[in-house]
């Protein structure tokens, strides 16, 4: 599922967008209060469970970006970030949680606002976004394993996603090197064996990389 995104993202760049950046960078998942439900057991909480991104860690936190618009002015994008979690503990019942990873992504897909400043040399960006989660977790809950790393067939959609960014650009003729830093939140189910768990993830990001605009 990875590739066919980034692919399908490369392929609308030359035909509509008129400009495409690629980025790496580190991700600070926020503790978050979780609802477990699964089959054969009462509905549980785990309360201020704790996710690290191990962002250098293969797979790689990445983000791809296709925009058309002005380069000084109003842009229309789309963007994936490529974001991972890995479970490290909770104050509350942590230990029904073996294993838990969303490593071959917490994938945010959003259609964003942004607004360019002119470069005066650097160049000012806010954006908003709003999207889709497509998560691929594996886990094991309870015992019960969930997921296998690498299959597509355990891409699931996840919920609804939004983000708010802020990035300086450094332009050099078409191409711009830049940094940003965004926060993205979301209402999210994570499939497990015989349920899910839900919760509100929110998470800082920080990240550099460039592209080419025109």
């Amino acid at each position: 599922m990875r590739a066919p995104l980034v692919a399908a993202l490369l392929g609308f760049s030359p035909a509509l967008a008129q400009g495409i950046t690629f980025y790496l960078g580190f991700s600070f998942p926020s503790p978050t209060d979780l609802r477990v439900v699964q089959e054969g057991h009462p509905e549980a909480s785990v309360k201020q469970a704790h996710f690290s991104g191990q962002d250098l860690r293969y797979p790689l936190y990445y983000g791809v970006r296709v925009w058309w618009g002005d380069l000084d002015g109003l842009r229309y994008e789309l963007e994936l970030i490529h974001q991972k979690l890995y479970f490290e503990g909770a104050e509350e019942n942590g230990e029904l949680f073996d294993f838990f990873w969303v490593t071959d992504g917490f994938n945010l897909l959003t259609f964003n606002l942004a607004y360019a400043l002119p470069a005066n040399p650097l160049r000012l960006v806010g954006r908003v976004g709003a999207g889709i989660v497509i998560a691929h977790p594996e886990t094991i809950v309870r015992g019960r394993a969930y997921g296998v790393d690498g299959d597509p067939l355990y891409y699931h959609f996840g919920g609804l996603g939004f983000q708010g960014a802020l990035a300086l650009e450094v332009p050099a003729g078409g191409f711009a090197a830049l940094t940003e830093g965004k926060f993205t939140f979301s209402h999210s189910r994570i499939q497990i064996a015989g349920g899910f768990v839900e919760g509100d993830f929110s998470t800082w990001h920080a990240v550099f990389g460039g592209g080419y605009g025109r």
